[in-house]
């Protein structure tokens, strides 16, 4: 069974690494800010990624 991120899906994956790439030209103003928004993309990267893995879950429980 091979189940891939939809090029949607990918795109906002990018453009969350883009985000990432883009905040660390922001000036500084928090010892913690970096760390906290790098944080909070990987939350997102993960949401995105666990929906190929529900559809890899679903199409196992299939019954044809």
């Amino acid at each position: 069974m091979k189940v891939e991120l939809t090029d949607q899906e990918a795109r906002v994956a990018q453009m969350l690494g883009d985000a990432w790439s883009e905040y660390l030209r922001l000036p500084k103003e928090h010892p913690m800010e970096q760390a906290e928004f790098c944080a909070a993309i990987h939350h997102c990267q993960d949401m995105v990624l666990a929906r190929c893995g529900r559809r890899a879950l679903a199409i196992g429980r299939r019954v044809d």
